[in-house]
């Protein structure tokens, strides 16, 4: 056993003694590194986990299915294509306009309250960038396009799958409505919706 000794060099008068390690903390560093080893091997590297009742990628895959699952449940008119119909009441229009405008929801800052643009595209023209019927505009505020600076409004904890459908029919509606100043036409916007 190697006996404790004291060094040559110091710092600030202070001289450090080379001390061994207790047996007790080697042996527990030895067994993390092997268990970690295991688990390794067990969870990253075999298909079919020794410990376990799936891999990693059946777990992956079972979570995708499910979110698929609950998403289209969760989704107004089941999520297909064609499946939602605008609304046009004016109490529902009235909700998606307050939605629009609203402190929580900072869609006019980036389209204005006229819906003419200002950071944001202007929804009041016939070119769209992403689409121009009632799915499409779902979409858009669902999922948001963070790349342009547009952030998802429909994770559930923003909006509502209701609120969602109030406030893309409150969008429609303004469809030609000719606001002063709109921002003009960015040239990718190539989805004619006249």
């Amino acid at each position: 056993m190697k006996r404790d000794e004291l060094l040559d060099h110091e710092a600030d008068g202070i001289r450090e003694f080379d001390n061994a390690l207790p047996r007790w903390w080697l042996y527990g560093f030895y067994v993390t590194i092997v268990l970690a080893v295991v688990y390794m091997f067990n969870y990253h590297v075999l298909a079919t986990p020794l410990v376990g009742k799936r891999g990693m990628i059946a777990e992956y895959t079972a979570d995708v299915e499910a979110a698929r699952r609950t998403g289209a449940a969760r989704t107004p008119g089941g999520g297909g294509a064609g499946g939602l119909v605008a609304l046009t009441d004016p109490a529902n229009l009235e909700a998606g306009k307050k939605i629009f405008e609203g402190p929580d929801n900072v869609c006019y800052s980036c389209h204005r309250p006229d819906l003419g643009g200002m950071i944001g595209p202007d929804l009041t023209d016939g070119k769209w960038l992403h689409g121009c019927g009632i799915d499409a505009v779902v979409k858009s505020v669902r999922t948001g396009y963070p790349v342009k600076g547009m952030m998802p409004f429909g994770t559930g904890k923003m909006l509502t799958d209701q609120q969602l459908l109030q406030v893309a029919s409150y969008v429609l509606s303004k469809h030609d409505s000719h606001p002063p100043n709109p921002k003009p036409i960015e040239p990718d916007r190539d989805i004619d919706c006249k």
